[in-house]
């Protein structure tokens, strides 16, 4: 190979790298927009997925307040076992029922948080579906002012007496 072939075999691997380069490239999409109907249904299982996190999030508020209620409840039967008269057999019984009620009020606690694990499992999951769906869908201005402007007037209709 002679001196002169060496720079043009350099300049024109480069060139046709850089093509190769560029066919692999992905080609931009020409603006693909999706539905009015796609848009409802995308605002629609949004608008479920809000209220399941409210609703959650207010079974969380419950929960909250059972569980403080039963640490309560704990501590006044640590102090009532403390304070009972071991001879009295009304009071031991007494004692005994107030515990029984205790481990059931901790079993119901325990009941609803597996229940709140498993609903906001499923949220989740179902959070990950509509973004699927819905995150890469595209709209026009125009269809997004319409449905919404669909979506107020039925808003305002429901909220009419």
């Amino acid at each position: 190979m002679t001196p002169s072939r060496f720079p043009f075999l350099v300049v024109t691997c480069l060139m046709l790298s850089q093509g190769a380069d560029a066919a692999t490239a992905k080609a931009a999409v020409a603006g693909t927009y999706a539905t009015r109907e796609q848009l409802r249904e995308c605002l629609a299982l949004d608008d479920g997925l809000k209220a399941r996190t409210h609703a959650l999030e207010a079974a969380a508020v419950v929960h909250n307040q059972k569980f403080d209620a039963n640490e309560a409840e704990g501590a006044r039967l640590v102090d009532m076992k403390a304070k009972l008269d071991r001879s009295d057999k009304a009071a031991i019984q007494a004692f005994n029922q107030a515990v029984v009620d205790h481990n059931a009020h901790l079993q119901q606690v325990d009941e609803e948080a597996l229940a709140s694990d498993a609903a906001t499992k499923a949220l989740n999951a179902d959070q990950s579906a509509v973004d699927q769906k819905c995150g890469s869908l595209t709209y026009r201005p125009a269809d997004m002012d319409a449905v919404t402007k669909e979506r107020k007037k039925a808003a305002a209709a429901a909220s009419a007496p």
